[in-house]
């Protein structure tokens, strides 16, 4: 029996995946490549294509192009990849460790990559991690208060059964599991605090471009609004990311001297804001808490002047990261079966120290 031409390309093809020259989730090589490669028609190459994937070895992303669907289950890795944005705090040491405990349980391997929040970073991260050779991923978004411009990236793993498990924040536009902070009712928790102790003006700096900078901001609004004050556009501050803050440890926020000490408290993003706020007032000398009340994110224990110590949310750090990696090893195992439908929202408390003043009691 006559093979069409179009039928010996696809056989070619098929021939290059089962060898392992073209492996599972890489991309094939173009229609327009293989009319000049075989001179054939772009019709004749549409239907070696169309072949293959009718056959499973491969499937096609509109825009994008055909890529590998068969795997070699001998080969099949069982690695989760972990991309995080940053590794320098005890925070993400304690996710990484609560990650790696329970995939090595669950007999997995783990990749770890930093972004350092940059999404070039972000993409070389995701190129060192190809569906061959992950079964899974674990991702801190990175900026992800803004459009990211790997969402295709992630589509395409997910199309060819990778799951992708988001924590901290997600991407607007992609449709995948995520455990999250409660950073909306902790930030709610630490305003009400410095409003039950009597601050009726109260500032706020948050992340502009990280979701978890608007989930706070959003609590803390919230909670001003029922108590049925003003959110005064004065007293609140927002900061991006930037390579300073990977560098040096620093975010160097601007803000108002004259519009902050309007007010008699401040909730700020993380502890390590916190700290860095006050020493900036310590040196204009400003009090802590006699002159302004701090709160912060994350319990790390800060310890501002003498015996005073910062009010903070202690952060679900390491329990986080071990539900994130018994997530993405029950998608691995069971399928979407056991994807969850709404966030896993992870409880949080807050550890009152005293860099808080009550106002009340000194009146």
């Amino acid at each position: 029996m006559t093979n069409f031409k179009y039928q010996i390309v696809a056989e070619k093809i098929k021939s290059q995946i089962d060898n392992g020259e073209y492996q599972y989730g890489d991309k094939l090589p173009s229609e327009n490549f293989l009319c000049n490669k075989y001179h054939l028609s772009r019709q004749s190459i549409r239907k070696a294509y169309e072949l293959l994937e009718k056959q499973e070895y491969t499937y096609s992303v509109r825009g994008s192009g055909n890529f590998v669907k068969k795997q070699i289950t001998s080969h099949k890795a069982k690695n989760v990849g972990v991309i995080l944005s940053y590794t320098h705090s005890h925070v993400f040491s304690s996710i990484t460790m609560g990650c790696e405990q329970i995939l090595m349980e669950r007999g997995y391997g783990m990749q770890l990559s930093i972004t350092q929040n940059s999404f070039e970073l972000e993409g070389k991260c995701l190129e060192l991690m190809p569906p061959g050779k992950i079964s899974g991923l674990i991702v801190e978004g990175t900026k992800s208060a803004l459009p990211n411009p790997y969402i295709r990236h992630y589509q395409n793993l997910i199309h060819q059964g990778i799951p992708v498990v988001f924590i901290h924040n997600y991407y607007n536009g992609l449709q995948t599991p995520c455990v999250l902070m409660d950073d909306i009712q902790a930030s709610k928790k630490l305003t009400q605090i410095l409003l039950d102790a009597g601050h009726t003006k109260i500032a706020g700096i948050f992340k502009e471009d990280d979701l978890q900078g608007i989930r706070r901001f959003q609590g803390y609004a919230e909670t001003l609004f029922e108590a049925g004050l003003q959110v005064d556009d004065r007293h609140i501050w927002w900061f991006h990311s930037n390579h300073e803050m990977w560098i040096q440890n620093k975010y160097s926020v601007e803000y108002s001297l004259d519009d902050l000490m309007e007010c008699t408290a401040l909730v700020c993003y993380n502890d390590m804001l916190a700290e860095e706020i006050y020493h900036d007032l310590s040196q204009k000398g400003i009090r802590v808490p006699q002159d302004l009340s701090i709160v912060g994110f994350d319990n790390q224990n800060i310890k501002l002047d003498g015996d005073c110590y910062l009010t903070s949310v202690q952060h679900p750090r390491r329990k986080l990261g071990e539900t994130a990696a018994n997530l993405v090893c029950d998608m691995i195992e069971q399928g979407c079966d056991v994807t969850p439908a709404e966030p896993i929202i992870m409880p949080s408390t807050i550890v009152a120290r005293n860099s808080i003043i009550n106002k009340r009691f000194r009146l």
